[in-house]
């Protein structure tokens, strides 16, 4: 048995799991997430800002803290979206390896999303005819199985970056979520290879998503995994959303983290787009992704 941890430095998140691992199979000692926005205005500045710096580092010297309390003995740490496309990524990722002693590995986003397939499988068991969606930050992968081969395509679109194209004032306007939509349509893969498959949903829009199905009053991760929704489910949250401003997203729904209240709006809109553009008729919701994911493929 050895414990181990990985770090998901997102776009929008930054999230930790400490786990055991034993013969392949993970057990999970603590998990955490913390909204950071490190992908905060990347589009119009094209570097990570030092306010979204600092909110990192002070994340993961928590982080850390709580690392050396559980006398870890491997930490992998890798950055997404945000550290790929940011012109100053070299400069972040050498601060958090001279500040924490440990490299961050930037990953494409074919190996994102082959990473968050090995975590999701492991969770789900032998599946077939499956479409994983990871709505992200700055980044959406879409991973599915094709001739026994895991098949891992990555597009340029995320909570953060249609949030601030689209909905600076919230609620949007009418104009903008129409905006919006053409905005998904126009980024979205053809859907020929998805028809008739199982979607499987992960990361924090669909998590979120979930916990507002599930009328949580605190978030419960337990709870969510493999909850089931039907595309009438996201397709009314979506709706009923739209017409909130972000007070009022706060105080509705309790078992959101508040620092979503944001981007909700955005990832759930794009999640209603994908359903919509790939006939889906249901999702599955798993809390299982890249931070297992980075595990498993190690050990």
């Amino acid at each position: 048995m050895v414990k181990v941890a990985s770090i998901d430095l997102g776009s929008n998140s930054t999230r930790m799991l400490i786990a055991d691992i034993t013969n392949g199979n993970i057990t999970t000692i603590y998990k955490e997430h913390q909204v950071t926005r490190m992908a905060d205005k990347l589009s119009e500045s094209k570097i990570i800002s030092k306010d979204a710096t600092k909110r990192v580092l002070k994340v993961l010297a928590g982080y850390f803290k709580t690392i050396n309390k559980n006398n870890v003995e491997n930490v992998q740490i890798v950055g997404t979206a945000a550290l790929r496309d940011a012109t100053n990524s070299e400069e972040i990722t050498q601060l958090i390896e001279k500040r924490f002693g440990f490299e961050v590995d930037i990953v494409s986003g074919e190996e994102e999303g082959v990473l968050t397939s090995v975590g999701v499988l492991n969770s789900l068991g032998s599946l077939e005819n499956f479409l994983i969606v990871d709505i992200g930050g700055r980044s959406t992968e879409f991973i599915y199985d094709y001739d026994k081969k895991i098949v891992s395509k990555s597009i340029n679109i995320g909570v953060v970056s249609l949030s601030e194209l689209f909905f600076d004032k919230l609620p949007p306007l009418k104009k903008s979520v129409l905006q919006a939509r053409e905005y998904i349509e126009s980024h979205l893969l053809e859907p020929n290879a998805f028809d008739g498959r199982l979607l499987v949903g992960v990361a924090g829009t669909f998590t979120s998503l979930a916990s507002i199905f599930l009328e949580q009053t605190q978030f419960n991760e337990k709870e969510i995994h493999l909850t089931e929704l039907k595309n009438e489910d996201v397709f009314k949250i979506s709706n009923e959303l739209l017409h909130l401003n972000e007070p009022q997203i706060i105080t509705k729904y309790k078992g959101l983290d508040p620092k979503r209240a944001k981007t909700i709006q955005a990832g759930i809109l794009l999640a209603k787009e994908i359903i919509s553009k790939y006939n889906v008729n249901s999702i599955k919701v798993s809390n299982s992704d890249i931070l297992e994911g980075l595990i498993l493929k190690k050990y």
